[in-house]
């Protein structure tokens, strides 16, 4: 108890007013190291309690005094190569620097507006790197809650038919019976995300797909029609409307690559007209 009144003495005291050096007080050593008074005032918040200030003051000097015993215990075990870090911390902070000058050059200069004639182009030029890994469709799709006969063979035949009338009129008797026609339309998704949405589970997507442009499936809470307005298969060339996205980052990031390397070569160049460089 006493000592943590002490503690709290002197947090306290050190948090009232800028210490004297000559009158800073020591609380904690560790080998030749030192740990002071006024060192604490970087870790106890002003208005901290006392008890509050003593428990955090604690753990503080704790932490501290374990630290420097791990140091000491590496500085004479590491051999002379692996304590020299001082190397490491230029090339570290150089590095820094030049990256964050980098970014801000990369942010005011670069051109990130990408037509779509550029897309067309790289996309045609490297189709082999845009190989599917799963099949994908753009699909139609809605669902027949019970098992009404009529409804049903209602539904069928317009579902059936192509004119605007008849897909008005399926729309209208959908909504009636509280069902909506979920269309991805010019959207490319997995066949496995359609699965997660109707209830078809062949054992080979790959074949099964270019035999059922259309088809109905059941389960035990009613039926479902679907629409595959357009399928790729797994291993074949994505179409480009799904590489678009991808196709617009790698050509964004080849111009910042272009102009990070044409800046360091302009400024290369720049001081050696200035003879800032020489190579001898």
């Amino acid at each position: 108890m006493a000592r943590a009144a002490w503690i709290a003495a002197l947090v306290l005291s050190a948090c009232r007013t800028d210490p004297d050096p000559e009158d800073d007080q020591v609380v904690a050593e560790a080998y030749d190291q030192r740990l002071y008074r006024s060192d604490l005032r970087q870790v106890i918040p002003l208005g901290t309690p006392p008890e509050d200030s003593s428990a955090m003051a604690r753990r503080f000097m704790d932490n501290w005094a374990r630290e420097r015993v791990v140091l000491r215990k590496a500085e004479d075990n590491l051999d002379e190569a692996d304590k020299n870090v001082e190397d490491r911390l230029r090339s570290y902070r150089e590095s820094l620097i030049t990256y964050a000058y980098e970014q801000a050059l990369v942010a005011q200069k670069l051109d990130t507006a990408v037509s779509d004639a550029e897309i067309a182009k790289y996309y045609e030029e490297n189709r082999k790197n845009f190989e599917l890994k799963d099949n994908i469709v753009r699909a139609r799709w809605f669902k027949i809650r019970g098992n009404d006969a009529k409804l049903l063979r209602k539904v069928n035949e317009l579902w059936g038919r192509d004119t605007d009338d008849d897909r008005h009129e399926l729309e209208v008797l959908l909504a009636r019976q509280g069902s909506v026609i979920n269309d991805t339309h010019e959207a490319w998704i997995e066949f496995k995300e359609l699965q997660q949405h109707v209830p078809v589970r062949p054992e080979n997507p790959t074949d099964w797909l270019p035999r059922h442009a259309r088809f109905t499936e059941q389960d035990s809470s009613g039926t479902y029609f679907v629409d595959i307005i357009e399928h790729r298969l797994k291993d074949s060339v994505s179409p480009l409307a799904l590489a678009g996205a991808s196709i617009r980052s790698i050509l964004i990031n080849q111009r910042k690559l272009q102009l990070i390397a044409r800046m360091r070569e302009d400024l290369y160049h720049e001081a050696l007209a200035n003879k800032e460089v020489r190579i001898r």
